[in-house]
């Protein structure tokens, strides 16, 4: 709840008081379920299987909504369409991977710690629908996406045969895993065009392809910084950010009008020191909480959020505010798993 009150306070110095209360209304989810939800008492398995499931089946049927106008608009009309963007329907494809990992984080939770209390039924539903949402999560094309998969899938593999085998074994194991995924990770056009950049170190001032501009847009964010770094420039305040785009030339982003593409950043641009501190204090905080109540599936919530914080200005868009409202508040105080 901190965290909304220091985007409030930062109404009392924006130049932009429309885009503020715009942004506030975003961020509504932030304090909302915490108020809510934390006077509500701790919910058993069987409730958070339901909501598990209905996760899953969200993700499942976005999935399927997805391949269905991507099959009709190729047979159909011509169109390829089945990756990243033109792929995905209702939310950017990091966002619905960064979905789709906290449901695998459900799935491996329910076959591991509760597979006793699963029905079979249940058991089978929850085996076709993780590949199926490893095949969506590969369309989605998502860089992040993907590399937060791969790191879930080692952990899940060291503390399932660490449980059950050797740590010698299960070294092993998980080395030979993350060095084949990791190899089909780079295998993807959009990593290698990454690549391409960091060899070259040249950048398009003027480009909007992603990963140029999330260099010049991270580049422009901390010149803006540098400027105004104690209080920032306030909520909703876009002003500062587009005048650095103009000036550097970026006329590409300048008139997509993008963001940071980086949460800490676009924190320190709207509400300054004290606000990153606080965005790191209710990550890290409940890190340390989750690691010492042995929390294992709030505590990968959390790493997932912090490392898409990394490359998505997350708690600028609903899509982000309402997965982290609503989750953060269910695994703190209700589901406690």
């Amino acid at each position: 709840m901190s965290l909304y009150v220091i985007y409030l306070f930062g109404m009392l110095y924006t130049q932009s008081v429309r885009h503020g209360w715009m942004d506030l209304q975003i961020k509504l989810s932030i304090i909302l379920f915490p108020l809510v939800l934390s006077s509500e008492p701790k919910i058993d398995f069987k409730k958070q299987k339901q909501f598990g499931f209905a996760f899953i089946s969200g993700a499942v049927m976005h999935g399927i909504y997805c391949l269905v106008i991507a099959a009709y608009l190729y047979f159909v009309e011509g169109k390829m369409q089945f990756t990243y963007l033109p792929f995905s329907k209702f939310v950017h494809p990091t966002y619905y991977s960064m979905y789709i990992d906290l449901a695998f984080v459900f799935i491996f939770y329910a076959l591991t710690e509760k597979g006793e209390e699963l029905a079979k039924r249940e058991k089978w539903y929850i085996y076709l629908c993780a590949p199926f949402l490893l095949i969506i999560l590969l369309l989605l094309e998502s860089k992040m996406g993907t590399l937060v998969t791969v790191l879930l899938f080692g952990i899940f593999t060291l503390k399932y045969l660490l449980s059950r085998y050797s740590a010698l074994k299960t070294g092993i194991a998980v080395i030979v895993i993350m060095g084949i995924a990791i190899v089909c990770v780079f295998k993807f056009s959009r990593f290698n065009a990454l690549n391409g950049l960091l060899n070259t170190q040249k950048v398009d001032v003027t480009s909007v392809e992603s990963n140029q501009a999330r260099v010049l847009v991270s580049r422009a964010a901390r010149e803006v910084i540098k400027q105004s770094q104690v209080i920032g420039y306030g909520t909703g305040d876009t002003v500062a950010l587009m005048n650095q785009y103009k000036a550097d030339g970026m006329t590409g982003i300048y008139h997509e009008k993008l963001n940071t593409h980086n949460q800490y950043l676009q924190t320190m641009v709207a509400v300054g020191i004290p606000g990153i501190l606080i965005l790191l204090a209710n990550l890290l905080i409940p890190v340390f909480v989750s690691i010492k109540e042995k929390r294992f599936v709030y505590f990968l919530f959390l790493l997932i959020l912090i490392l898409n914080f990394l490359t998505e200005s997350m708690l600028e868009q609903q899509a982000g505010t309402m997965f982290y409202g609503l989750l953060n508040s269910l695994l703190m105080f209700n589901f406690v798993i």
